[in-house]
């Protein structure tokens, strides 16, 4: 019997155990989690979570979701994403529901359950766009803001990856240079940009020059941090920059 197939009985076991011993609710939903492996939401709110996103047409540049359905066209793209550095970004899923319960959990704790580091894999692997890339950049933080947090969220994304695909991760590469406050729900797409303006700066020009790299982070909003980063590293020599998160934020364009 091969690891893997030991390994699940053990998990189902452990589950039970501690879905009897500690139960907990689901931050969606309230009914009960039966499995580490979930985070903080149940089965059910993932499932509904993942059909609806996949279900949706997106935007084929920034995968924002789109308001008509049942369309087969393509070369749809929204009307925000036109002059933004990054040639494709990609996400998991929309940034509601068990996304959004499970990613601002992982803004506190250093942990990726396993059921979001499957999805993260699956849509890599659903999206061949992503599979020319040569290296993986987490989105930086700030020293003061990594100091106050103690870990970077988008370096456990990195690492999961990196671990199916045997990609190198630039650590060093990429630095946050400017302490951005953060962004506040409503702010428009022109004051994210502003505020982001240089705050990023490239170290080691020939770790990127003529690559291209995947840049991935927990969220997407009005993609300010995706374009800023994506023209830095085009400004250093990359040769493209495309964008893998978790989730999308939920604004849905005709």
């Amino acid at each position: 019997m091969n690891v893997l197939a030991l390994r699940q009985p053990l998990n189902r076991f452990r589950d039970a155990t501690l879905s009897l011993l500690y139960p907990t609710q689901c931050r969606v939903c309230g009914a009960p989690i039966n499995s580490l492996q979930d985070g903080v939401a149940c089965a059910d709110c993932w499932h509904e979570a993942q059909t609806e996103w996949l279900a949706a047409e997106h935007c084929v540049k920034c995968d924002a979701q789109l308001k008509s359905f049942g369309r087969h066209d393509f070369e749809r793209q929204c009307p925000h994403c036109r002059e933004l550095a990054f040639s494709e970004a990609r996400a998991c899923g929309a940034y509601a529901g068990a996304w959004l319960a499970n990613i601002l959990r992982l803004k506190s704790q250093p942990h990726l359950p396993e059921r979001m580091r499957a999805q993260l894999i699956e849509t890599f692997e659903r999206n061949k766009c992503l599979h020319d890339c040569e290296a993986i950049l987490p989105v930086p933080l700030h020293s003061a803001r990594h100091a106050e947090r103690s870990f970077n969220q988008a370096e456990l994304m990195a690492d999961a990856l990196a671990l199916h695909t045997s990609l190198p991760v630039l650590l060093t590469a990429l630095t946050r240079a400017k302490a951005t406050s953060r962004h506040r729900a409503g702010m428009g797409v022109k004051e994210r940009a502003k505020s982001l303006r240089k705050a990023f700066r490239i170290h080691a020009p020939r770790l990127v020059a003529g690559k291209t790299l995947l840049v991935v982070d927990d969220v997407m909003t009005s993609g300010s941090t995706a374009h800023e980063i994506a023209q830095t590293l085009l400004d250093a020599g990359a040769q493209a920059v495309k964008v893998l998160t978790l989730a999308r934020a939920v604004t849905r364009y005709i």
